[in-house]
């Protein structure tokens, strides 16, 4: 009886019993989002990293295949 005048209130109990603004449901979805986002962000910067090494290499190369192109004279 208590507990639905609590939650027409707007107010839960968790598993600890303490008092949540919260519905329980509510506040383990948003606690499994976080941890989500979590992942994805850290999957994001290792993915940008990566990017960020395959760019580099790639800068390198073009620089070398210039370097190349300046010491064979052109021959048309």
């Amino acid at each position: 009886m208590a507990q639905a005048a609590l939650g027409a209130a707007g107010l839960h109990f968790d598993e600890l019993n303490k008092l949540r603004v919260l519905q329980p449901e509510v506040a383990q979805q948003t606690a499994q989002l976080r941890e989500e986002c979590k992942a994805f962000v850290d999957r994001i910067a290792e993915f940008q990293k990566t990017v960020g090494g395959l760019i580099e290499l790639v800068d390198q190369l073009a620089k070398a295949a210039e370097s190349e192109k300046m010491k064979v004279p052109n021959r048309v």
